[in-house]
């Protein structure tokens, strides 16, 4: 299935860039812009093989929902399967060679309540594999639910954030994300980056905690 998808995925990115250039729009962030199925499609791609899976997977759903008689909802839905294997089966693979980081990780700050600082510091070892080594905020005010918030611009990488929190986490199968707005501030003032919020509902993968040797 992976090879049908990637195979029909890269032409249909390569037939839309080189037949279609002179027709077609693309947004600040590269992406092919217009609200026909193959144009969605195209979209969902390209946040596919970008890495932000959570995303591709609502692109995909939209096309699935709004275009039912589409020639690419079958492939849509093949792909939305695929995504959610991978979102939802890495958490659940016990082998220490099977588990892998993301290769980039955005600026982030975690923040939490002092009941749930076990858990952040677990999660900040993993993120500093990552190299990018992030901002740990203790308040006590801070909500009790685990969600990723980002601000204006920082959506992909907000999705990039909590794809990788859904295979560290065994709590989740999928971590929220949401415009973050003045809450940011107020939570982690002078971050301007995507914040990760962790809540007591919270618990990272025990086979990660062996892996890297990271106290539970």
């Amino acid at each position: 299935m992976r090879s049908r998808l990637l195979y029909f995925a890269l032409t249909v990115l390569v037939l839309t860039l080189a037949c279609g250039n002179g027709n077609k729009s693309y947004d600040q962030a590269g992406y092919l812009a217009g609200d026909d199925d193959l144009s969605i499609y195209t979209r969902a791609c390209q946040q596919y093989f970008r890495g932000s899976l959570s995303n591709s997977k609502e692109t995909f759903n939209s096309l699935i929902y709004r275009f039912p008689d589409s020639h690419l909802n079958s492939d849509a839905q093949l792909a939305v399967r695929k995504i959610e294997y991978e979102l939802t089966g890495v958490s659940n693979v016990p082998n220490d060679t099977s588990i892998t980081l993301p290769v980039r990780f955005p600026s982030v700050a975690l923040v939490g309540t002092p009941s749930v600082f076990s858990s952040i510091s677990q999660l900040e070892i993993l993120i500093v594999t990552t190299g990018t080594p992030p901002m740990t905020i203790e308040d006590a005010g801070a909500p009790d639910v685990t969600l990723v918030l980002y601000p204006d611009g920082y959506q992909e990488q907000a999705y990039i954030v909590s794809d990788s929190l859904s295979s560290w986490l065994s709590s989740h199968s999928s971590v929220p994300v949401q415009p973050g707005g003045d809450i940011i501030s107020t939570v982690a003032p002078g971050h301007t980056g995507v914040v990760i919020v962790i809540g007591t509902d919270a618990s990272v993968e025990s086979s990660l905690l062996h892996n890297y040797a990271i106290e539970p």
